[in-house]
């Protein structure tokens, strides 16, 4: 041992001994051998490796630590959670921000099962961590939201260092907009508004937000939803982006989308989140913002039906439709793609598929204005009601079902897909020709 050999370099080497001292100090030797070769015992077992189970537990104490401080709002028993450093000054932002919502439940704790990756990370003691939240008021359920948090030991106990070590091994946390920057929160009658630039640019929002939801529980209340709605309004394109965890630019032109768990009844799952793009959002006219805030209220109150059985031209479609009642747009504007397409040669052949919706541009217009109309016959012709109960039977088949939009054709409107299909076409080529006469007036 390294302790033994300096013992060794450090006698003198002037030193003579006879048999007699030779048998003395080797004696005095070996003692101060053993007393040292204990020490060093003792110091290697003193800075070993603490056990993963060790470190597990400890880390377990400081999350839960951080839970009881967000419930009593005591930010210094937060701050006391975390290693000195930048991540403690980031952290404490967060804190206020979390005080800005109205929590029910918030807790943090350690993912029973750890990802393979993380024993490949860069920095040591990386965990993934499964961070539960609920919104008073607006979550029938808890949202869970992954994080991967690296502990270091500091005072004998185990304190957060960063949030970022996850990126090394390839893992991607999820984000909240309170991770953003700082929040606001606005209420309304049946929205709650979580986003940044104060409550000023929050409030109208939430305005946009109320009568969406009326309106949406008024035409699709059968569906099980007459509750109330999450808004969130980040400051750019980016963090939507980053929110959804979406490409880069992918959004470019979105207005707005709405994420959440679809196929599952109002109490078993959170509260869908409705997201505003402000870059596309404020490109629009400001009579086209209630439009969108209906459309995506209709996917929050159509989310029990909308299972995977569920052909995206009817669930968009029907978003259009609810959004267009009683709105003030002209049918140049709603149909614009449309009228150009058709004057250019093109005709509709068969309702939309699921490719039809990629991409951007003119004819990603083109098909959610068919797909409207699709949606907007139907009602015109069977009634509100009808298409509401289609909507229903096709997204409440039975799982394996083989043709569930076929199945609902033939029970809910005594018709088929094939006969549908030809009378949209004629009514798709009669708008379109109605829209291309009011250009004409127009020019």
């Amino acid at each position: 041992m390294t302790p033994i050999a300096r013992l060794g370099q450090g006698l003198p080497g002037s030193l003579r001994l006879d048999k007699g001292p030779v048998r003395a100090g080797a004696a005095v030797l070996a003692v101060a051998v053993a007393l040292l070769a204990a020490r060093c015992v003792a110091s290697s077992t003193a800075s070993a490796a603490p056990s993963e189970q060790d470190v597990r537990a400890g880390a377990a104490a400081t999350l839960a630590a951080r839970a009881v401080a967000v419930t009593d709002h005591d930010k210094a028993a937060y701050l006391a959670t975390d290693a000195p450093g930048a991540f403690r000054d980031a952290d404490g932002r967060r804190f206020d921000n979390l005080g800005a919502l109205p929590l029910a439940e918030w807790s943090m704790q350690l993912a029973d099962a750890q990802p393979a990756a993380l024993a490949r990370a860069a920095a040591r003691h990386v965990y993934q961590v499964t961070e539960t939240y609920q919104l008073s008021g607006v979550d029938y359920q808890p949202v869970t939201v992954t994080r991967y948090l690296t502990f270091v030991q500091k005072g004998g106990k185990w304190l957060l260092s960063s949030d970022a070590d996850g990126a090394a091994a390839g893992l991607h946390a999820d984000t909240e907009i309170w991770d953003q920057g700082p929040v606001s929160v606005v209420r309304g009658a049946r929205s709650l508004v979580i986003g940044m630039g104060g409550d000023q640019r929050l409030k109208p929002f939430a305005d946009l937000a109320d009568h969406a939801a009326d309106k949406a529980a008024k035409v699709w209340g059968a569906a099980g939803w007459s509750g109330d709605v999450v808004v969130l309004v980040p400051s750019t394109q980016g963090q939507v982006e980053d929110l959804l965890n979406a490409t880069a630019g992918s959004l470019q032109g979105v207005v707005a989308v709405t994420a959440g768990e679809g196929g599952k009844p109002l109490t078993g799952a959170p509260a869908s989140r409705v997201l505003i793009n402000p870059d596309a959002f404020n490109a629009e006219a400001p009579d086209a913002w209630q439009f969108f805030l209906d459309h995506e209220l209709t996917h929050v109150a159509t989310r029990a039906w909308t299972t995977p059985a569920m052909p995206l031209w009817l669930s968009e479609g029907a978003a259009d439709y609810t959004g267009y009642l009683n709105s003030t747009i002209t049918g140049d504007r709603k149909f614009l793609e449309l009228a150009n397409a058709v004057a250019g040669g093109w005709k509709p052949q068969d309702l939309p598929t699921t490719d039809d919706f990629h991409g951007s541009g003119d004819a990603v217009s083109r098909t959610y204005q068919i797909s409207h109309l699709a949606c907007a016959y139907l009602a015109e012709k069977y009634g509100q009601a009808k298409l509401v109960a289609f909507y229903q039977a096709v997204g409440s088949a039975p799982e394996g079902t083989a043709d569930p939009v076929g199945d609902a054709f033939r029970t809910v409107l005594g018709t088929t897909t094939k006969d549908f299909t030809v009378k949209w076409r004629a009514a798709v080529l009669a708008k379109a020709a109605a829209v291309e006469t009011l250009l004409k007036k127009k020019s």
